[in-house]
């Protein structure tokens, strides 16, 4: 049952494939308001690795049951790309008519893309350059996605009898998600099972991108060891804020987090510093934590303060309406949603 009645009909559907888990957000637009249909989220406890398993219909199948437990109804989705799969660079153009663009692209990502451009999807973006922006010249967002897995994801959603509408990063639902058509220059920082992948966007472009493998289950690691716990005692004792354990003073604690991310914290320092000094002055106004890490016990907080800059935790749905009485678990799961509910939002934009 969706938390508002609706048909199969003007219902959007995103379709978040993690590594290890499948997260759903179904939106519905009524009287040009968006509303929560549903959403669901499932952790893969077989842990097989959805973006690399062989098995197509495994996963479809894994699609199929997630989709038909929640009671989600959609017919047609929009599904993200693994991060790691696509590539992503600022390419520089001179200035180009638009009908010649797609070629100069194509010409110009021969030279950046490790792969033949014959086996790749191109798409690309111009990059705002502002008033005093290069007169000579253009800078572009290009993306390569390889055909071999544009058509694994096609037969994937055949299999589960899915419309796929459209694929995109994951980096472009999260600046949809969480920051729509604001036009900032903020730095995402989504904290995955698996990674986490720092973004600074401007004008809605992610102009600067860093992958990093301490994730969320490093936290969970290190904790599970230092505690004596299981690892998903452990996952569960990492978000549960009021806990504490006789053998370890809730002070310690943080530290202990603090010091596993450190090398997450560094980067966010040297990209702030990085993207400044070649941005011509530019600085990024404020950092937006996702992921299911987002939520690690006053993280927002501790770099707020290390960073004497604004940073807050991400709310994917901002501009969608929900019962009031589901806000609390909206706060707990909102973080883990966010490229499923950008995703889903891609369509009604």
């Amino acid at each position: 049952m969706g938390l508002f009645s609706s048909a199969g009909d003007n219902l959007f559907l995103g379709i978040d494939i993690g590594d290890s888990s499948l997260k759903m957000v179904e939106l519905k637009k009524k009287n040009k308001k968006i509303f929560l249909s549903n959403y669901a989220f499932s952790e893969n406890v077989s842990g097989v690795n959805f973006t690399k398993i062989d098995d197509i219909n495994y996963l479809a199948q894994a699609i199929l049951k997630v989709k038909a437990e929640a009671g989600i109804k959609a017919k047609r989705v929009t599904a993200s790309l693994p991060t790691f799969s696509v590539f992503s660079s600022i390419i520089n153009l001179p200035l180009t008519d638009k009908k010649n663009m797609d070629a100069a692209v194509a010409e110009e990502a021969k030279k950046v893309i490790p792969l033949p451009v014959e086996e790749m999807i191109l798409d690309w973006k111009l990059v705002p350059t502002g008033k005093d922006g290069n007169k000579e010249g253009m800078r572009v967002f290009l993306t390569g996605s390889p055909k071999k897995l544009v058509r694994r994801y096609i037969e994937i959603f055949r299999l589960a009898k899915l419309e796929l509408a459209s694929l995109e990063t994951e980096t472009f639902s999260l600046v949809r998600a969480l920051m729509g058509n604001d036009p900032s220059t903020v730095m995402i920082v989504e904290i995955g099972a698996n990674s986490t992948d720092l973004s600074v966007v401007h004008e809605s472009i992610p102009v600067l991108n860093r992958s990093l493998e301490i994730c969320g289950s490093t936290v969970t690691a290190v904790l599970a060891e230092k505690l004596g716990l299981s690892f998903n005692q452990a996952e569960q004792f990492k978000f549960d804020l009021g806990a504490s354990l006789s053998d370890v003073s809730q002070e310690e604690l943080p530290q202990l987090i603090i010091k596993t991310l450190a090398p997450v914290i560094h980067e966010i320092e040297y990209m702030r510093e990085f993207y400044q000094n070649n941005a011509g002055g530019q600085k990024i106004e404020k950092i937006i934590l996702s992921g299911g890490g987002a939520l690690l016990m006053n993280l927002a907080d501790y770099l707020s303060r290390r960073l004497n800059l604004q940073v807050i935790i991400g709310n994917p749905f901002s501009r969608i309406i929900y019962p009031s009485e589901i806000e609390p678990i909206i706060a707990e799961v909102g973080p883990k949603l966010a490229v499923a509910a950008g995703l889903a939002l891609r369509e009604i934009s």
